[in-house]
């Protein structure tokens, strides 16, 4: 499963897309913010309905998903 999250790095908000796991856990994220696209104005309104969907939830630190991560890995 994915969706959008709105994840502060580096000082800035962006949107990126986050991975879940079988629990629910974030286990992957884009390392870079994601810009809406589509072949259709359909395929954009769909994109811009994620984005907002994404700013009703909780801002990820892009840092402390890193360290939470490669803790998990050892």
């Amino acid at each position: 499963m994915w969706n959008y999250r709105v994840m502060l790095k580096d000082g800035q908000l962006a949107v990126h897309e986050v991975f879940y796991d079988d629990e629910g856990r974030i286990n992957n994220w884009s390392v870079e913010p994601v810009f809406p696209r589509g072949d259709e104005i359909e395929d954009l309104v769909s994109e811009f309905e994620r984005y907002q969907r994404a700013l009703t939830e909780p801002v990820l630190d892009y840092a402390a998903l890193e360290v939470e991560s490669e803790c998990r890995r050892k």
